[in-house]
């Protein structure tokens, strides 16, 4: 008796499915999603052509000072590990927009869950950069023979508004980048999310 009692109370306050989101609505953030993808094969593209470019340079280039052609080809080699880390974050994110279902409410908090996680990626990658470039700047400093003569406060003066300005133009470089290839369809796709609420 107490059996069939708790299979009627726990049928009554079953939910039998899941809010289903209209046609009309998934199609408005099928547009954004496809652009999101197209931007992320480019960027991935570009990348892979800049970094064969970047090989290539150094295979084709012969640099005087052996330490320095030693500290460039070992801090590309680490913004590549760099690199290759977020793309495989990247990865994630595209396949799952190939294969997400965009017809129950569950499935959309879940893809503006993972479009805020890629955001923090994309600006954690061009903060991983930071320490790249100042070490770069500091190799510019010690090999260029016009700067290796600055000394005293006017180097220091020098290498930190060379540092503080490559590092600002960085930054506002990769919102810039990030706003006009994803931002904004995260944003429409944000707006079509929080009309369904």
């Amino acid at each position: 008796m107490e059996l069939n009692h708790l299979k009627q109370l726990w049928s009554n306050e079953n939910i039998a499915e899941t809010p289903e989101i209209s046609t009309e609505k998934q199609n408005e953030i099928h547009l954004p999603l496809e652009k999101i993808r197209k931007n992320m094969r480019q960027e991935f593209y570009w990348t892979a052509v800049i970094f064969v470019l970047i090989i290539l340079f150094f295979l084709l280039v012969d640099m005087h000072f052996f330490k320095f052609k030693v500290y460039i080809i070992t801090l590309v080699a680490t913004m590549m590990l760099i690199t290759s880390f977020y793309f495989f974050k990247f990865f994630q994110l595209y396949k799952n927009i190939s294969t997400i279902n965009l017809n129950t409410w569950d499935a959309l908090k879940d893809l503006k869950y993972q479009f805020k996680l890629n955001e923090q990626y994309y600006m954690a990658f061009y903060i991983a950069f930071a320490p790249f470039v100042v070490c770069e700047m500091l190799l510019v400093f010690e090999y260029s023979p016009p700067l290796k003569e600055i000394t005293g406060l006017r180097f220091i003066l020098t290498f930190l508004a060379t540092c503080i300005g490559t590092l600002g133009a960085l930054y506002f470089f990769g919102k810039f980048w990030f706003q006009r290839y994803y931002g904004k369809y995260f944003n429409q796709i944000y707006k079509i999310i929080d009309e369904l609420k």
